[in-house]
């Protein structure tokens, strides 16, 4: 395992990174308010995505590398068009605090993120609207993941729960305990029969 590149042009923090399933396309988001779109077969940088008007908290991507999500402190999240990006984003405004995560579908039709403001919220990338609010969580979402199909959500909180989200019905499925201190990161599996977490108490799978 050797270091094929190192790619430079952020200022600050890289708060989160996503790779599109053909290997073709990197997208990060940083606290220097930016989000970055690179080449990783040419390990060049292709835009600089500027929008956000504070840190840019989570990044996601559609399998078929078409479209990019960010989520940021300035409360909103923001949708990319990486195909035609000279048009701009389009701004997804609702929640109340900063955006921690967000979760594109595999087909880029829907999104989902979470909040400090202990919301979930889920979006129509089509329409450019909200779906839905999501409400259980009583303290900051952390993270978010989506199923494969799109049929179900998993958050994990600072409230230390791990909750999971019926995402057709738009309804809270379960709530999940046994960490001791935050949640940090969730994850789930391909067939959706396996969800992961890690929390600042020290356990996780």
């Amino acid at each position: 395992m050797t270091e094929k590149a190192c790619l430079t042009g952020h200022s600050d923090w890289i708060s989160s990174v996503v790779i599109s399933k053909d290997g073709k396309t990197a997208v990060s988001g940083s606290w220097d308010k930016t989000v970055r779109v690179w080449d990783l077969e040419e390990m060049t940088e292709k835009a600089c995505l500027t929008g956000h008007s504070e840190q840019v908290k989570s990044v996601s991507i559609s399998q078929d590398g078409k479209t990019a999500v960010s989520g940021s402190w300035d409360k909103t999240v923001r949708v990319w068009d990486l195909e035609r990006i000279k048009h701009g984003p389009a701004t997804l405004s609702g929640h109340s605090s900063g955006v921690l995560s967000v979760e594109i579908i595999e087909n880029g039709k829907m999104a989902v993120s979470g909040s400090a403001d202990g919301t979930l919220r889920v979006w129509d990338l089509e329409e450019m609207t909200e779906k839905a609010c999501l409400t259980g969580h009583s303290d900051w979402i952390s993270s978010v993941v989506i199923s494969k199909d799109g049929k179900m959500a998993v958050s994990g909180s600072m409230d230390k729960t791990v909750r999971v989200w019926d995402l057709e019905r738009f309804r809270e499925k379960a709530c999940l305990t046994g960490h001791l201190s935050t949640i940090l990161s969730v994850s789930i599996s391909q067939d959706g029969k396996t969800a992961v977490s890690g929390s600042w108490d020290k356990t996780g799978p």
